[in-house]
């Protein structure tokens, strides 16, 4: 896929090009995951768990993140840990 200029607005809205929507299936009011990689914006498209099918993401659960990717030298987002946390839930 082509690269296709967009533009953020003063507020910090950004517009998904038409043609990136449609090839990536996205439509309607998609949430992301936003993440700072190497100086570059990464959007993840993520799911909602609802409340009642969810669980909360606690102190220690980050804790537990944190000293598992302290063990394997990888550091996890907390929007990465919301995500897999996301997809085990459904």
């Amino acid at each position: 896929m082509t690269a296709v200029l967009t533009e953020m607005s003063p507020n910090g809205r950004l517009v998904i090009p038409a043609a990136t929507r449609n090839a990536l299936g996205l439509s309607g009011r998609e949430r992301f995951a936003v993440d700072a990689v190497d100086g570059s914006i990464v959007l993840t498209p993520v799911g909602v768990v609802p409340l009642d099918r969810g669980f909360p993401i606690t102190p220690q659960l980050v804790a537990s993140a944190d000293r598992a990717g302290a063990e394997t030298g990888q550091r996890v987002s907390r929007a990465a840990m919301r995500t897999r946390l996301a997809s085990l839930a459904t």
